[in-house]
């Protein structure tokens, strides 16, 4: 579906997330408390990298074919003062921290070694849907001698603005949502709509469950849709056309036949507890629950043939 077509009107909840974000370095004395702090450098967040991150999110949640930028590993990458690169892997993934209105991603890299360099610009790279991506680069000038260790932390925050009926809810963690359905049977009720599985439809008992549970009739987006945008293990989704990509602006919609649309990771639900109606698609082909929840629509009747979130995002 071409993004003109879908007549993005009252149907579509439109989001902004601004990323932003900065490079600290810390280097200590090796075998001594003595450390020398450096100041935070700001970044630069690429556009192509943010286009990148896009594309590799379609690529998991809908099946696509990757298209964007890609490199030998992630970390962080320093230029040095040479001409040289020296690559820090991150130990483990970034750490998640929230803020009402923000999704924070810390990244941190050392280097140990005995190696002695003076940087010149250093480079992000995070993982997503198995791409290596660079989204940011700084210009932190520093030198780290023999006997120092050296320690990168890079911070990126997407601020997120609600620009119309939707709640942003914290989750520092991944969290359930969609329907619990038990004993699925008949056609599904979107009908002939083959996005969704045709195994599924009204159920014998079902519930709403997770954040969708304790959110009802409540438009939401959690802070695992950003964070996992910016960093995830995921590979290649089920194909479907549930997400569209043009620019810095992701469209995750549906076509309109249930109250409910809820969106995991490559899972998508459509549903009426009312009635014990739903449909799934995705990875959520046997279940119309799943973890993470990344956003939830209530529409409980529309016109429009598309309901949906447009995100634009900007640096």
């Amino acid at each position: 579906m071409e993004c003109n077509k879908l007549g993005l009107g009252k149907g579509f909840l439109k989001i902004r997330a601004k990323v932003t974000g900065f490079l600290t370095a810390k280097i200590e004395k090796r075998n001594t408390p003595e450390q020398v702090i450096v100041t935070k450098k700001r970044n630069i967040i690429l556009t192509t990298g943010l286009q990148s991150l896009l594309n590799a999110f379609q690529t998991y949640m809908s099946g696509v074919n990757y298209v964007g930028e890609t490199a030998v590993a992630t970390g962080i990458i320093i230029t040095t003062s040479s001409g040289q690169q020296v690559v820090l892997s991150f130990p483990n993934p970034p750490t998640v921290s929230v803020t009402n209105n923000s999704a924070i991603l810390t990244f941190t890299a050392t280097d140990d070694s005995l190696n002695s360099y003076s940087t010149a610009s250093e480079q992000l790279i995070t993982s997503s849907a198995q791409f290596n991506i660079p989204i940011a680069t700084a210009s932190l000038s520093l030198t780290k001698n023999s006997n120092e260790i050296l320690r990168l932390t890079w911070v990126i925050t997407i601020s997120i603005s609600q620009l119309n009926d939707i709640v942003y809810i914290q989750t520092p963690t991944p969290q359930y949502g969609g329907i619990y359905c038990q004993a699925s049977a008949g056609p599904c009720g979107c009908g002939s709509n083959s996005e969704y599985s045709s195994s599924n439809g009204f159920c014998g008992t079902s519930q709403l469950s997770g954040l969708s549970g304790k959110y009802t009739e409540t438009n939401f987006v959690t802070t695992q849709l950003f964070t996992d945008m910016f960093y995830n293990n995921y590979s290649a989704g089920s194909t479907n056309s549930f997400t569209y990509v043009t620019g810095t602006t992701l469209i995750i919609y549906t076509p309109y036949c249930l109250p409910y649309f809820m969106v995991g990771a490559n899972s998508f639900t459509t549903s009426n507890p009312n009635n014990e109606s739903a449909c799934w698609g995705g990875n959520g082909e046997n279940a119309g629950e799943f973890i993470p929840i990344y956003l939830q629509l209530h529409f409980p009747s529309e016109t429009e043939p598309y309901i949906g979130v447009q995100i634009e995002f900007t640096t």
